[in-house]
């Protein structure tokens, strides 16, 4: 037990679907060997949980990892006390909820400064939530990013071995295409290839998409490909990575899963990253923060506040995840 990742796994947002996926999950990996795992969030609300989707869990209370009994039965838990029962309603957020749920990720980023855990999986989150507590949530990355300082955080959507960096991600259609730049696009390929290492790939083959129709089509379509991606390219094939692109982006997923050609590929903008994902694995990604120094990953789907507290939630996203992380800190830490 002792060689395996301690992963640090948040609540995420109470009203939401959060704590049900996490017990399940917790309860779904009890004696497998996958990780150490240390839950993050509000006892009241998970013992809640428990007795309502009748989940055999127990919970310690802890106040820090070095407090952890990993040879207990129990869920080694850090109950940060920040639900109050009479402030959970069922899918509907607010701002307890909304400001608990940037608590446990804070917890958990605490602890990954001073090395007590080696990796961290943020649970659902509801951006409407942390906008009711004041902060304006624009995804873990950036949100774990502005914490430590490092000043471009990017998302890789993991779906087998489909991985898909997002060169912009949370932002208006028409703000992406003004934040296309060489220095960008450059940035979100060196971040993906460097983070193919923790997948246990060294060199990696990687595709950049296009931005506009058919790449451009030498600039008929659009000037970003011969102005931007094709120079961010250039430069990081000077860095010795094996990069092919810019290719048009209706053409570059048909093969990703089935005979997939490529380790890794960049996507210029939200939709065009998560739709071929969405539609091959809608219910088996997961989404991970590159481009900082901290192994994390987050389920890519929301709090689904229609099927709040009604025992539906599939965990499966949930457990994927973290079976991620796991593999990815015991390649980074070899454990």
């Amino acid at each position: 037990m002792n060689n395996l990742p301690i992963i640090g796994i948040t609540m995420g947002e109470a009203s939401g679907i959060g704590p049900e996926v996490l017990v399940k999950m917790l309860n779904d990996i009890s004696g497998k060997n996958v990780c150490r795992p240390l839950a993050i969030g509000d006892a009241r609300v998970l013992e809640l949980a428990c007795r309502k989707f009748d989940v055999p869990l127990k919970f310690r209370a802890i106040g820090h990892p070095k407090e952890a009994d990993w040879g207990s039965e129990e869920i080694n838990l850090i109950d940060l006390q920040d639900v109050p029962l009479e402030k959970l309603e069922a899918g509907k957020h607010n701002a307890v909820t909304g400001r608990a749920m940037l608590n446990y990720t804070d917890k958990l980023i605490e602890f990954y400064k001073e090395e007590s855990i080696h990796g961290g999986v943020g649970g659902p989150h509801s951006k409407k939530a942390a906008d009711l507590a004041g902060y304006n949530f624009l995804g873990y990355p950036y949100y774990i990013a502005d914490m430590i300082g490092e000043p471009d955080p990017f998302m890789m959507l993991v779906a087998n071995k489909t991985r898909v960096v997002n060169t912009t991600l949370h932002v208006s259609l028409r703000k992406a295409l003004d934040m296309i730049t060489k220095d960008l696009v450059f940035k979100a390929i060196k971040a993906g290839a460097e983070a193919m290492a923790l997948f246990g790939v060294d060199k990696p083959h990687i595709a950049v998409s296009g931005l506009n129709p058919h790449s451009g089509e030498e600039g008929m379509f659009g000037t970003e490909e011969e102005e931007h991606i094709i120079p961010a390219i250039e430069a990081a094939r000077e860095l010795g990575l094996n990069i092919d692109g810019p290719v048009p982006a209706d053409s570059l997923f048909y093969q990703c899963t089935t005979n997939p050609r490529y380790d890794a590929y960049v996507a210029m903008y939200h939709d065009q990253g998560h739709i071929p994902v969405k539609v091959d694995s809608f219910m088996d990604a997961s989404a991970v923060a590159i481009g900082i120094p901290y192994i994390f990953a987050t389920v890519d789907h929301g709090c689904a506040p229609d099927i709040a507290w009604q025992g539906k939630a599939n965990h499966g996203v949930l457990r994927t995840t973290v079976e991620l992380i796991s593999q990815m800190a015991k390649n980074k830490y070899n454990l």
